[in-house]
């Protein structure tokens, strides 16, 4: 089990490695990837699916021998999900490569380039080999680590001194209480003070160097995710005093515990607020929510520590027939509310079943949920225990354990932890991850008949933004038919837009293809197709899909 949960969190971090996996989808662009422009354009415009945040290098424009075309002075849009940059006048016939970098409403980076043509299409090819928008690995390494660290840390910190407060106050005093606290503080602190200072450079593209930018950092201290990390940092400053007051004289008096209360209650916040909760609709419910699974799953993971390192190792049997069975109330109180809200934000992130099994985040959650319920049934094992050992408190001389049946209590609280650290790798990969709710969009495959043809036509992704078309069309005698051109059509009656013609490049026999559609809006979009069979023949059929 240890080997799995090391393998589970190295997926997670590795899944953290590119900062150009991020949340927010590029959903249009002025002028479109590919367009072949008369004159050339005052500026370019890029639309996101949600709001972002610019820097002045944010956007830059290419042309073939890279230098750079634009002012210099990326500025927000009209709207909070877009960007612009203005464009030096006169810019002569050639390809230009449009190179983007901005950071999403939820903190994560998104990166891309396109390319466009004056006085002609693009040269094919341009926006791969000099847009180079990809970031640093290493820095994509450590922040994930960070991050991972970060759970662990909280998770630790926060339930042992739920644990130690109000299942078993005399454990503050116990030998190796105090390691275990400060354990916890030092971890979250570390981390908390890593992912300050590399989310600039996480964010830039840079490497580790950019951590000794002040240019990079003042950036982040600007910043919500900065702000944030810096109220952690305060809370677990000012909490610092009060645990080490706590392992010296014992169990806080009511006023200690309200001040611990209250700290832990913001370090869980700053916890909840980073992420997917900050972005998107309902955000409020949302950050209270994960909020709740945060202090939830910190009860259970930092609970279980406690005991695997301080209870069965020091506790009397008297403490352990009250403990115990006090700490099964409370797990299972915390198992209820991981669920209930680890549910609304399965709601919020995936949205569908079809989402759930389609997309990478579905499947990961999917992982996570397994572990999850491994967790639960290796507790609900462990409950068994407890009540067949300590049916009442009072009920000690009688049930009594012996020192094998404590050992396999043992082994099934690690085994509990075990499966704990891998879902919290999982929830460190979960983070990086494009919500299965913004990253679904099913394939559409749909059949129409065009003279004597059979026209199969599948657009992928059906969602705003860039997708590709690919047609194929058979002969009456089941063959490909040979076609001498064709191209596409595509307007949405209900908003009045379009038609926009679409070019299609011919493949292979039978076979159009275009990868340089760009859809703004969602709702019904109509396709209609023109297919050329010779100079005499020339059948045009249509057909429907819906965008997300």
């Amino acid at each position: 089990m240890a080997l799995i949960a090391m393998a589970a969190t190295s997926v997670g971090l590795g899944l953290g490695v590119s900062p150009a996996s991020a949340h927010a989808l590029l959903t249009g662009t002025e002028p479109v990837d590919g367009a072949a422009l008369r004159t050339a354009p005052a500026r370019v415009l890029l639309s996101y699916s949600e709001s972002i945040r610019v820097s002045d290098d944010s956007i830059r424009v290419l042309d073939a021998a890279g230098a750079r075309v634009d002012d210099g002075h990326t500025r927000p849009g009209a709207k909070a999900s877009q960007a612009t940059v203005a464009l030096k006048p006169g810019l002569p016939t050639g390809t230009y490569v449009v190179s983007w970098r901005v950071i999403s409403a939820d903190s994560h980076p998104v990166s891309g380039a396109f390319a466009f043509g004056i006085g002609g299409p693009p040269q094919a090819g341009a926006a791969h080999a000099e847009g180079d928008t990809s970031g640093s690995q290493s820095v994509g390494l450590f922040f994930g680590a960070a991050r991972f660290a970060g759970y662990g840390g909280i998770g630790l910190l926060l339930g042992a001194c739920v644990f130690l407060t109000l299942i078993w106050p005399r454990g503050f005093q116990t030998r190796g209480a105090g390691r275990l606290l400060a354990v916890g503080w030092a971890i979250a602190a570390v981390a908390a003070v890593a992912q300050l200072l590399l989310q600039g450079p996480y964010a830039a593209g840079v490497g580790l160097t950019g951590i000794f930018r002040w240019s990079i950092l003042s950036t982040t201290l600007a910043d919500r995710f900065g702000h944030l990390l810096l109220i952690r940092l305060l809370a677990l400053c000012l909490a610092a005093p009060l645990l080490r007051r706590a392992v010296r004289v014992g169990a806080p008096d009511l006023w200690h515990r309200g001040e611990l209360a209250a700290l832990g209650l913001a370090i869980a916040v700053t916890l909840a607020a980073i992420g997917h909760g900050s972005a998107g609709d309902l955000v409020g419910l949302a950050v209270v929510s994960l909020t709740v699974h945060v202090l939830a799953m910190s009860v259970w993971i930092g609970g279980l520590s406690v005991i695997a390192v301080l209870l069965l190792r020091q506790a009397s049997g008297a403490e352990l027939a009250v403990v115990l069975p006090r700490w099964s109330r409370l797990a299972a109180g915390a198992v209820i509310a991981i669920v209930l809200s680890g549910l609304f934000q399965s709601w919020r992130e995936i949205g569908s079943l079809p989402a759930a099994v389609d997309t990478s985040y579905g499947r990961m959650l999917l992982y996570k949920t397994w572990f999850f319920l491994g967790m639960i049934a290796v507790g609900g094992l462990s409950q068994q225990w407890v009540r067949r050992h300590y049916r009442t408190k009072n009920d000690v001389a009688a049930a009594a354990p012996g020192a094998a049946a404590l050992a396999g209590l043992r082994r099934g609280v690690v085994a509990e932890l075990t499966a704990g650290a891998v879902v919290l790798g999982l929830t460190a990969a979960l983070v990086n991850m494009v919500p299965g709710r913004t990253s679904y969009a099913p394939p559409f495959s749909g059949t129409a008949f065009a003279g004597p043809m059979t026209v199969k036509v599948r657009v992928s992704p059906t969602r705003v933004g860039a997708e590709s078309l690919d047609v194929r069309a058979w002969a009456p005698t089941g063959k490909p038919q040979k076609l001498v051109a064709a191209s596409a059509e595509l307007s949405l009656p209900s908003a009045d837009l379009g038609p926009f013609t679409v070019p299609l490049d011919l493949a292979d026999t039978g076979h159009a293809h275009s990868d340089r559609l760009q859809l703004p809006l969602d709702g019904k979009w109509q396709l209609r197709l023109t297919l050329r069979l010779n100079d005499f023949d020339q059948y045009v059929t249509t057909l429907f899909y819906t965008v997300r």
